[in-house]
């Protein structure tokens, strides 16, 4: 499904674009004018059906960008060196530096266009509409995310204006797009519990079991469970985590994905099989041992030695990840391991290292590891915790490094080369740098040049 009309967003001049790319009914391409002149059930439902590409788009765009950033993975191309020295040695700018903004704007501007559509379409029922507000305000609640942790300090531009001649939208600070987020997670809720016990749109087979507006719920407290974590709000993470659909006894593999397909015309997993795509050494030199001598299930099943070692750039690398195995491997939104290790980190931050534990070892021990005994004191558990994320979660969504910069552990991650740094956060894009003159352009400034550590 596509949306036809070029828009200022407030951001920067981009096009609200989905694509026909989800394995699932497409409805008659709508455009901007079928949702803003005079929508339709039908035109309403397939912007609604684009959610999930949305969706798909915020977690993969982070994948290897912030995957190389927390040394989970190396983008190694003899042709197009700058995946490499861009992100590993900088300096960043509003040149080369300046991605997750104009289509994360762009996504929320789509939502803002669904929802004002929302308002006036008739033939549709009460419920159907809060079941697509529920989905809508959640997909935007990460899109806002995806911003906000690529940029941190220097705060992001709020919704954009509803016109595209008004007035930029303020940038305002960290805090406020975090309120904001929730805000949107918390009127999600309340529309999918008046969303009735069906979407009317239909989901690919990767929300199966949280496919109704009742059992997505379970997704949206889960995602601000996550938001939460990264604030450092353990009590706010710990209530969201209870009404999510964390459980110690079901799969870990529990949860939401994002399908991809083989069809003709269909996307594939950007991640299956690219050559330039090698696994950061550490993954494997790191892995704890089983009680039986070899490496953690996680490092042995999610990636392959390779014959020969690989040289690039000072960089040299022996291992492949086998993360997506086929063209049509589905990339996680957020599972029941990752839930479990959240619920030890905000334990651990309430004071509870018992629980703590306890959470760390239900992961531990289905990977193959030995339980993880109370060293005592906490810094050795959360040490644990994030050796446990960063095995689960590698090549997810870059929640080593974000991990890490949390923690103040950025230091700790290793260098192949002298001059080879760690970025604390990005700067704004050139585009919207051009057209403020109010930011910052000095050093470590949003506008300005980030050289890192």
């Amino acid at each position: 499904m596509r949306f036809k009309k070029t828009l200022y967003t407030g951001m920067a001049l981009t096009v609200l674009a989905g694509c026909t790319d989800l394995n699932v009914p497409n409805f008659n391409d709508p455009s901007i004018e079928d949702l803003t002149g005079n929508p339709t059930a039908t035109s309403v439902i397939s912007a609604a059906q684009n959610l999930m590409n949305i969706a798909r788009g915020n977690t993969s765009g982070s994948v290897m960008y912030f995957g190389v950033w927390g040394r989970e993975a190396y983008d190694l191309r003899p042709e197009e060196p700058r995946t490499t020295t861009d992100r590993l040695i900088g300096p960043l700018d509003p040149v080369n530096g300046g991605a997750f903004w104009g289509g994360e704007y762009t996504d929320i501007k789509n939502v803002q266009v669904l929802l004002d559509a929302l308002d006036v379409v008739e033939g549709m029922s009460d419920q159907e509409k809060e079941a697509i507000r529920g989905f809508a305000k959640t997909v935007a609640a990460e899109a806002f995310w995806t911003i906000i942790v690529a940029h941190t300090t220097f705060g992001a531009a709020s919704d954009p204006a509803d016109d595209p001649g008004q007035e930029l939208a303020p940038i305002v600070s960290e805090g406020e797009i975090y309120t904001r987020i929730f805000q949107l997670l918390d009127e999600g809720q309340a529309h999918l519990q008046a969303g009735g016990s069906a979407f009317p749109f239909t989901l690919t087979s990767g929300y199966a079991g949280f496919n109704t507006p009742g059992t997505f719920i379970q997704l949206n407290r889960a995602l601000k469970a996550r938001y939460h974590k990264y604030r450092g709000e353990w009590q706010a993470a710990s209530d969201a985590l209870a009404a999510s659909f964390v459980d110690a006894g079901a799969p870990l593999d529990l949860g939401v994905h994002h399908n991809y397909s083989t069809n003709p015309g269909d996307a594939a997993n950007p991640f299956f099989s690219v050559a330039s795509h090698y696994a950061h050494p550490r993954y494997r030199a790191d892995a704890q041992l089983k009680g039986d001598g070899t490496l953690d299930d996680r490092a042995l099943s999610n990636t392959v030695v390779q014959g020969d070692v690989f040289s690039l750039l000072g960089i040299d690398v022996t291992e492949k990840y086998s993360v997506y195995p086929a063209q049509d491997s589905p990339l996680p939104w957020i599972l029941n391991d990752e839930l479990i290790l959240l619920r030890a980190e905000s334990q651990l931050g309430l004071g509870n290292r018992g629980p703590a534990i306890a959470d760390v070892n239900v992961v531990r021990q289905a990977y193959g590891l030995d339980p993880f005994v109370d060293p005592g004191n906490d810094n050795d558990v959360l040490t644990e915790i994030l050796y446990n994320k960063f095995m689960s979660l590698t090549l997810r969504g870059g929640y080593t490094y974000f991990d890490a910069r949390q923690y103040d552990r950025l230091d700790q991650l290793p260098r192949a080369r002298a001059d080879h740094r760690v970025f604390p956060q990005l700067p704004f894009p050139r585009n919207e740098c051009l057209a403020r003159d109010n930011l910052g352009t000095g050093d470590g400034e949003p506008c300005g040049t980030i050289f890192g550590s």
